[in-house]
């Protein structure tokens, strides 16, 4: 049996003490709020687990495009940050801090039932009806080994039965623009650094450089009267537009309701080049086939692109446009270079190169598809027992075109010749889960008991090229759709393309039993 199968049999035992005696009597007048803790709902009052809960009341009105962005700083112990700051980047989400040295500190996610991976980037802020984020070993080992990073459950929202058909739209516009830059010297204060730096050890090599490059000492006085360009403002400086639009229109029957949920974000980037666009469909419907028998089905899809490579795809000094624009002398030109131009002496020497043509030479367009399809029925065997079964289908498509320029360091490590990387991965994933529910008050006793079962089947695909010795005249776009016009050096040869196949499987049993004694003891066991 898998490893990872094998190590979800943990048992937790709490115990936890409500006041007494007066706040009973004041909450029974307001409405008993629920939250979701792992395959059911219980009362917020009945909990002793770490739960952190965000409502849809409470980021309704964030003007924010990311749902991750909308609960930062609503929840403790939940770390919210964007990987970096291009449009569409990734979200980081660590739970209570660090858990894995080697590994991913990722949290589960679970949307209406179904297993995501970082489901936070596909869902707009609007329709979200609850998140609740389970931090603590007892509250997340109903999960295994998967819960190890903390759970996120999502609920989103749905219609509303005997409602009238209604239709909603909620748009915003924004505008973006760096905050902070960093000082750099001038031309004159950069040439003096650099005469320092060349002259300090008296290497008549290094002196030399200076000097075909910046001219002797009596001539650095001319740099008073360049024109300082500010790399800064060229890359990062422009003033970045965003336009969320959302539709929603909901309603419902006496015994049914549907909800239909569009959303379209279009957002520039601060840095040139770069950008990002979703677009989002959710579709979700209930309807209560008989008293006992109710099912919902949800479909879900959502497309988005991002344009640009990022600030720091790497790190490396190569690939970092931060880096660049901070460390790149404030002027272009010298004794031998034009202004805007190349600058091979200069890029071999420190790793760095005009920071507008190298942003203008790496070109990148990731996109991402994801299609999510689940159905959910609940069964009332009895007053007291319910049966529920959730079947979910989501499916992944992701692609990566990347073009190196010639003024980039992959391409001058290649003969000068542009280079293109394209990587294609699917991935679909089956859930099917299945759970049996007691639920009994008698007297002071309340009992709560869940037993399931869950299968979780996961297959995907990916194909990956890195392909070199592109035409020098070729553009991004030409290159992406004639990859055949690359032709090797005589005597090499292209890098092979890599597909690979990752099969997972899993299987797993779980059970919690709640006791609650006069609402004030509660012993709250799971496995």
């Amino acid at each position: 049996m898998d490893k990872k199968v094998q190590s979800i049999k943990w048992l937790y035992i709490t115990a936890f003490l409500l006041p007494v005696l007066g706040m009973a009597q004041e909450k029974e007048t307001k409405i008993d709020e629920v939250v979701l803790v792992g395959y059911t709902k219980v009362s917020k009052k009945d909990v002793t687990n770490s739960v952190s809960s965000v409502k849809a009341e409470a980021i309704k009105d964030m003007p924010s495009t990311n749902a991750a962005e909308a609960i930062q700083g609503r929840m403790a112990g939940v770390q919210v940050s964007l990987s970096e700051g291009s449009p569409g980047a990734d979200v980081d989400i660590v739970i209570r801090g660090g858990n894995s040295i080697t590994g991913s500190n990722a949290p589960l996610y679970i949307v209406d039932g179904v297993q995501m991976d970082n489901a936070l980037s596909i869902l707009s802020p609007k329709e979200i009806e609850s998140i609740e984020v389970l931090k603590d070993a007892s509250s997340t080992n109903i999960y295994g080994a998967r819960g190890a990073n903390g759970v996120v459950l999502i609920t989103t929202k749905g219609g509303r039965k005997r409602a009238k058909t209604s239709i909603n739209y909620n748009g915003f516009l924004g505008v973006r623009k760096i905050q902070n830059t960093i000082d750099v010297l001038d031309p004159y204060q950069y040439v003096l650094y650099q005469y320092e730096l060349y002259n300090k050890a008296g290497i008549e090599t290094d002196m030399t450089t200076f000097r075909n490059r910046y001219g002797t000492y009596d001539q650095l006085s001319k740099y008073k009267d360049v024109q300082k360009r500010d790399w800064q403002d060229e890359v990062f400086g422009r003033e970045a537009f965003n336009f969320t639009h959302n539709l929603a229109v909901t309603g419902g029957s006496e015994n049914s309701a549907f909800s239909l949920s569009l959303n379209n974000v279009q957002e520039d980037g601060i840095m040139i080049g770069s950008g990002f666009k979703r677009n989002m469909a959710n579709f979700k419907y209930d309807y209560d086939i008989s008293k006992k028998l109710s099912m919902t089905v949800n479909a879900r899809y959502s497309r988005q692109t991002i344009f640009g490579a990022g600030t720091s795809s790497t790190g490396s000094q190569g690939t970092n446009r931060l880096r660049n624009a901070v460390r790149y002398q404030p002027f272009e030109g010298g004794s031998t270079v034009n202004i805007d131009e190349f600058d091979p002496l200069f890029a071999d020497q420190t790793n760095l190169v005009n920071p507008v043509l190298l942003a203008n030479n790496e070109i990148k367009e990731s996109g991402r598809n994801d299609l999510l399809l689940n159905g959910t029925l609940d069964y009332k065997i009895s007053k007291y027992f319910t049966f529920r079964t959730v079947i979910g289908y989501l499916q992944r498509d992701e692609f990566v075109n990347q073009f190196s320029g010639t003024v980039t360091s992959l391409a001058r490590q290649n003969n000068d010749q542009p280079v293109v990387f394209l990587s294609k991965t699917q991935s679909r994933r089956i859930t099917n889960t299945n759970t049996l529910n007691f639920r009994r008050t008698f007297g002071d006793h309340k009992v709560d008991l869940l037993v399931g079962q869950e299968m979780v089947k996961t297959d995907g695909e990916s194909l990956t090229m890195n392909i070199k010795w592109f035409p020098k005249s070729i553009s991004a776009q030409e290159a992406f759709a004639n990859i055949q016009s690359a032709s090797p050096p005589s005597g090499l040869v292209q890098d092979a393309p890599k597909a690979g196949r990752v099969p997972d499987r899993l299987a797993s049993f779980f059970g919690r039993a709640n006791y609650i004694y006069k609402n004030k003891y509660i012993v709250a066991a799971s496995m």
